[in-house]
């Protein structure tokens, strides 16, 4: 018993050290700031905030949300000029004119095949050759 008790009661000792020198660096943190960070000392002190009485109070004229009535008669307006456009109409065939359109256009072009050999070798080497541009690390 004896050899337990001699560490438990060293405990609480150790605590109360080591909170009282985390506070004390915590302190010394806070005093080392630099000139220019007068401010954030402050307000990390809780100082400097102002009292509600100091609060200003706003002028009628500008009271926040005066404008929204005028701004909600301009997206009325818009709005109203968006839908009268033509352009603005959704399509009306859908899937079916899209297959018509694409039959369309294959029936214009025929049943034609492009040709296998759509290019040679000698138009593939002249491709080629056009993009070979020498290299200013090359010697």
């Amino acid at each position: 018993m004896k050899n337990t008790a001699i560490p438990l009661l060293s405990v609480p000792f150790l605590l109360i050290a080591g909170c009282a020198s985390s506070y004390s660096a915590v302190r010394e943190a806070v005093g080392q700031a630099p000139e220019w960070y007068g401010e954030r000392r402050t307000e990390i002190r809780g100082e400097g905030y102002p009292a509600i009485a100091d609060v200003p109070r706003l002028e009628p004229a500008s009271v926040p949300g005066r404008g929204l009535a005028q701004r909600r008669s301009r997206a009325a307006q818009l709005v109203a000029q968006f839908d009268n456009n033509p352009r603005a109409e959704p399509p009306q065939g859908g899937i079916e004119e899209i297959l018509q359109l694409a039959a369309d256009i294959r029936a214009r072009l025929g049943d034609e095949e492009p040709p296998e050999a759509f290019l040679t070798e000698a138009d593939l080497a002249a491709i080629r050759a056009s993009f070979t541009v020498p290299r200013v690390t090359q010697d």
